[in-house]
């Protein structure tokens, strides 16, 4: 009976192999999710600047990403800031220059990051969309969900005056945390305003009213788009 019942399955499967195609395409399909690639793993500095110039020249007049986050003129700035680091410490060699480049380095890794935030929130899985940014993508044969949002958040008051030290835990398949803050009641909507988004997991405010308690909150950011917001966590600083 085995072999009948064998080459029965196979004719069915033949006989129907345009429909069972479709199905599975469709399946496939709605599993598929296209993330942005930022491009960063091993970057130079000198390729960081090219990489950013390119992201403005395929942003500018791209009615898919009309409002980009950051904007190209701060996205400019970085990318001639690291330029001109780069070129004097190639220049020179001196250990003097070294870190004016380096900060010139992580700041517009930061920048690339939060723009490939925006594209990702706007390409509604389009992988053309993606590419018309200037970044490569990345394919996941996940179902798309949106991630959880980060644990264990602490505001953590410093020996500074006016300083206050944001921790939280790591959400893998993230591509950036947005961290929201507010000095009025945390339960009032209207309150809370952003305050930075962020790749790390730590993040340091100073200039803050010593007599007011800020509360803190988060929210991570994916390819599905925006977690649920987390738990907040209050402090006054020293």
């Amino acid at each position: 009976m085995r072999g009948p019942r064998l080459a029965l399955l196979v004719a069915v499967v033949l006989t129907n192999a345009n429909a069972w195609s479709s199905i599975v395409g469709h399946i496939i399909m709605g599993q598929v999710t296209f993330t942005v690639n930022t491009g960063l793993s091993r970057i130079t500095p000198t390729a960081l600047v090219a990489k950013g110039r390119h992201h403005i020249t395929m942003l500018t007049g791209n009615v898919a990403f009309p409002t980009p986050d950051p904007t190209l003129v701060v996205l400019g700035a970085a990318c001639d800031t690291l330029g001109a680091a780069e070129q004097a410490y190639a220049f020179s060699r001196r250990k003097v220059e070294k870190p004016a480049r380096d900060a010139a380095f992580a700041a517009l890794k930061e920048l690339v990051r939060v723009l490939a935030a925006y594209v990702q929130s706007k390409c509604n899985n389009e992988k053309e969309l993606i590419i018309s940014a200037g970044f490569d993508v990345r394919r996941s044969n996940e179902p798309l969900g949106l991630l959880p949002a980060p644990a264990n958040v602490r505001a953590l008051v410093t020996d500074f005056p006016g300083r206050l030290e944001v921790r939280w835990n790591g959400v893998r398949g993230r591509l950036l945390y947005t961290l929201q803050m507010t000095d009025t009641d945390p339960l009032l909507p209207a309150g809370w305003s952003p305050l930075v988004q962020t790749s790390k997991n730590r993040f340091v405010v100073d200039d803050l009213d010593r007599n007011k308690v800020y509360s803190f909150r988060l929210y991570t950011i994916g390819a599905a788009g925006a977690s649920p917001a987390s738990d907040t966590s209050s402090a006054r600083p020293a």
